[in-house]
């Protein structure tokens, strides 16, 4: 099993792009960095570099609040979301200068930036990846470029050696003058003009690493709230053990392992304030909380090597055999047992959970609770029994 790292940068950024409200950001960083970088006459090496680090840039931000622009503009949120970028990037096995220019994104030319680094210590591809970014919440899609170039060049020269490096500025203002470059940003299909630009030695990581990569998505995803800190870890052990009952081959067991993980990332969409709430959610807060199955399966479906099984194991998480589930509302003859496993274990861990408005249960009284679902028809016996030999 082989899966591309710049696959799996376009699934996640777009899921961060729904999250934040913001359409196509990390792409349009990423193109805006690498034609920067061309005009610079960076080595393959570096560009590829800056291309990976440039789609994960923002994939610190977690909290789905719809405060993009804050985000960015608050030094204080700015420092935290590089900080969590840098966490995760380093428990890859990746180029670790990747996570440093992610770390040092939003450092300024003079040291005003978040942790106060000026140019002569900031990675010179951080300073490329911080323009760019800082084109992107500048512009206005919602108005033609050529309403907005003179404008920006001017911003932008204004800002030359304050919060931009001389240099870079210097490519940006002669980039600017190309309406290509314009018109690619404003292109609805621009992320596939940018994957079509990436390194031809394109990263790849096997199925060992490809289960780092989704533990460390396991912990961005779940340290969304205090209750859920260590949820989709334990949920992918257990049904890793189920894997192991059943005598599914490793790298089956390792594909399971990873829905385990992978189950709860449409919960980047869901605001906190939702996840955290204490008191009963609303209609519309629990249909926000419902969307988050769709969007799961939505993303891990873009990744190739996901979307015939891992895809739908992770996805159909919500799903029950009587057809009362949601998104789908898939019955008994359309969810396997492997999706069945991953739901019924998911059930399982929320009710051992603390959450927002009652203390974790007991494990013989959430044993009890899935015993009363299966004679209900939404789970069936087969499960039912795998789960109680795994935490016995």
């Amino acid at each position: 099993m082989k899966i591309s790292v710049g696959n799996l940068l376009s699934a996640i950024s777009h899921l961060i792009d729904i999250a934040q409200g913001r359409r196509e950001h990390a792409p349009k960083v990423t193109y805006i960095s690498l034609q920067l970088s061309n005009l610079l006459g960076l080595k393959p090496v570096e560009k590829k570099k800056i291309y990976y680090a440039a789609f994960f840039h923002d994939i610190g931000i977690t909290v789905a609040d719809k405060k993009f622009i804050t985000s960015h503009i608050d030094l204080n949120l700015a420092k935290n979301h590089c900080l969590l970028g840098y966490e995760f990037l380093q428990k890859l096995p990746i180029d670790k200068d990747i996570a440093d220019f992610v770390k040092y994104h939003h450092e300024f030319y003079n040291g005003s930036g978040a942790f106060g680094y000026d140019h002569s210590t900031t990675p010179f591809a951080s300073q490329i990846i911080n323009l760019a970014d800082q084109i992107d919440i500048t512009l206005d899609f919602s108005h033609p470029y050529f309403q907005q170039i003179e404008e920006i060049t001017n911003w932008v020269l204004k800002k030359k050696g304050e919060l931009f490096n001389p240099i870079i500025v210097e490519a940006f203002l002669e980039l600017s003058q190309k309406d290509r470059f314009w018109l690619d940003l404003y292109n609805p299909h621009l992320r596939q003009i940018v994957m079509a630009l990436s390194p031809e030695d394109e990263i790849y990581f096997d199925i060992e690493q490809m289960l780092k990569f989704s533990e460390a998505i396991s912990l961005l995803i779940d340290n969304k709230s205090p209750f859920t800190h260590v949820h989709s870890q334990q949920l992918s052990q257990t049904v890793y053990t189920i894997a192991k009952i059943i005598g599914l081959d490793k790298e089956t067991a390792n594909k399971l392992k990873i829905a385990g993980y992978l189950h709860d990332i449409g919960k980047m969409v869901v605001p906190n304030e939702i996840l955290n709430k204490e008191g009963k959610l609303t209609k519309e807060e629990f249909y926000i909380i419902k969307s988050h199955p769709y969007y799961t399966k939505l993303i891990l479906s873009q990744i190739p090597a996901f979307k015939d099984d891992i895809a739908n194991w992770a996805g159909n998480h919500h799903e029950r055999v009587d057809s009362s589930g949601y998104p789908e509302k898939l019955g008994k003859d359309e969810l396997s047992l492997l999706d069945r496993i991953v739901g019924i274990c998911d059930v399982y861990q929320a009710l051992i959970e603390d959450r927002p408005y009652r203390r974790g249960l007991p494990q013989s009284t959430a044993v009890s609770i899935i015993s009363d679902m299966v004679k209900n028809g939404l789970f069936l016996e087969e499960e039912f029994l795998l789960l109680q030999r795994a935490i016995s």
